[in-house]
């Protein structure tokens, strides 16, 4: 699965523009200035995929899209008002399109936000409902299997790195190669133990739990605690995938507990008890015979997740050995933000080999660390090489972070920038980030005109408005003694005693750089350009008047 192009007119600020990918590269990462589009052209991108899985009515902006998907091309818009569907150039009706969807469509496309807000995450809902009232009932295999394949847009949560991991250590394949990438980039040996952490579902009815048995039913308030330690270890009668989940823990537990707790769910709230069970998952042997029913990882990580959304798990705890602690008192909550998050990303690329996976990320290296945010890609792929089946895999990402596209080439980078006139553009950079260093990748790629602070540019343009003065008073004279001297002092040595930088400077002598609004990709190219000729002239005939 890979997006070749995509054109956008009127969703939020995305105004007639048009994103060329380069369906070659497995990942392509998009820049820009806050304001700029990037986490709205993502949503877009969702938006599309949600409108043509689920057609509840229509898309309120025009979209064109084209994509490459089991060797066949499909572009779908709706310039005239209707979506129409055309497969390697000819027209398709939609309910041929929806019969061959198995084969058209992606299998899986994930969403991920790092930040708090639910704008994205809102646009999963309707494959989230549809899922969840399928699973949570008393229904055959057959029917679980047909919603877990239909739903095909998955947004990403920070408890599915949980799941992702704690699936990886119980069925770990039959290669080494995931527990060697753990190990070696995040230091991560092994399992120690795992709690799930069950709490009473918002669902459950007391009444309905009670139907077909001896006791009479009781009112919620009622229960003693020997009815909520029952209907604790009963799991209170969950159906369908949980159930199952749910129940596997506490046969492969150590000692399950059926146990009262006083929990707040929000600050407004005031605190109430509900019943909870506790399973205590010892060691990798009690941890194999949980997921002695799953077939692999895969399956195994559907039914945690379909646990979690029916509303089962209060917590689910994971502690792991380490490198430099192997007591197990290191649990997946003491990781940093940053580990967290990545276990995340490579655990969902895991969990879907196999798939035709699209993967749309806004900015999912904001926690990381320096040295990761400049291997991050590589990681990544390195991670879908071993995990999944890369050319069946596309990740599309925003970023504001130079350290993240400084290894890349320029086709797998695209820069989103709003113009003088308001139009916004979506252009490859004139040159690739790989190379150039971190402060060039600044002013190059990003756009920036100085990489040093205002002030000290500030002193900087002052000093060159004046070397560029053939004859200086003794005023400007002292003037720039004592910016030199300021500049020397913060490690800038670069003086006006070079002819061909005075020759240079006396050409370049109307720009400043202290105050200037980031450039456009076409700026930065012309200026990249117009110095180039202008040091030619220079080389080429020094001493020459200019």
């Amino acid at each position: 699965m890979r997006i070749d192009r995509v054109y956008i007119d009127g969703f939020r600020n995305l105004r007639d523009i048009e994103a060329d990918f380069d369906e070659g590269r497995l990942t392509t990462v998009v820049i820009g200035q806050n304001g700029s589009g990037k986490s709205n052209l993502i949503e877009a991108i969702v938006e599309i995929f949600r409108h043509v899985d689920l057609p509840t009515g229509s898309v309120r902006f025009t979209f064109e899209i084209e994509y490459v998907i089991r060797g066949r091309k499909v572009r779908i818009h709706n310039r005239e008002g209707v979506t129409s569907f055309f497969v390697d150039d000819e027209t398709m009706s939609f309910s041929r399109f929806n019969l061959n969807k198995g084969s058209l469509f992606p299998d899986l496309v994930f969403g991920y936000y790092s930040g708090t807000g639910r704008r994205l995450e809102k646009l999963f809902d309707d494959h989230q409902a549809r899922y969840y009232g399928v699973i949570n009932k008393d229904r055959d295999d057959t029917e679980y299997e047909k919603a877990r394949t239909a739903r095909r847009l998955f947004y990403c949560r920070p408890v599915h790195g949980v799941f992702a991991l704690l699936s990886h250590f119980a069925k770990p394949g039959k290669k080494g190669d995931v527990s060697k990438l753990l190990n070696e980039k995040l230091g991560i040996t092994g399992f120690h133990s795992a709690l799930a952490h069950f709490k009473e579902p918002s669902w459950f009815t007391n009444s309905v739990w009670k139907k077909g048995r001896s006791a009479p039913p009781a009112s919620r308030g009622r229960r003693t605690f020997d009815e909520l330690g029952e209907q604790a270890l009963d799991v209170w009668g969950a159906k369908g995938p949980a159930g199952e989940c749910a129940r596997a823990f506490h046969k492969a537990a150590f000692h399950p507990l059926a146990i009262t707790g006083k929990v707040v769910d929000d600050y407004r709230s005031k605190a109430k008890t509900e019943a909870q069970l506790a399973c205590f998952i010892r060691d990798q042997n009690a941890l194999k015979a949980l997921a002695a029913a799953y077939d692999n990882d895969q399956d195994l990580f559907a039914a945690l997740e379909a646990a979690d959304i029916s509303d089962l798990f209060r917590e689910m705890l994971v502690w792991v050995t380490r490198n430099d602690n192997d007591s197990g008192d290191v649990s997946f909550s003491d990781l940093s933000d940053g580990e967290r998050q990545l276990l995340m990303v490579l655990g969902l690329i895991r969990v879907s080999r196999g798939k035709e996976a699209l993967f749309l990320l806004d900015e999912p290296d904001t926690h990381l660390n320096p040295a990761w945010q400049l291997t991050y890609l590589d990681l990544i792929k390195e991670w879908t090489e071993i995990a999944a089946d890369e050319d069946k895999c596309q990740i599309i990402m925003t970023s504001h972070n130079p350290l993240t596209i400084a290894a890349l080439v320029k086709q797998e980078v695209r820069v989103m920038q709003i113009n003088d006139d308001d139009k916004m553009k979506v252009k490859q950079p004139y040159a690739d980030p790989r190379g150039m260093g971190f402060t060039a990748t600044l002013t190059e790629i990003f756009g920036l005109p100085t990489t040093l602070d205002p002030e000290t540019q500030r002193q900087i343009d002052e000093r060159n408005i004046l070397a560029q003065i053939e004859k200086r008073t003794k005023d400007q004279e002292k003037q720039l003694i004592e910016i030199n001297d300021k500049l020397n002092r913060l490690g800038f040595m670069n003086e006006s005693r070079e002819p061909l930088y005075q020759d240079f400077l006396r050409a370049w002598h109307d720009v400043r750089y202290a105050d200037r609004p980031p450039l456009t990709p076409e700026d930065v190219e012309k200026r990249h350009n117009a110095m180039q000729l202008l040091i030619k002239q220079l080389t080429d005939n020094k001493g020459a008047a200019h």
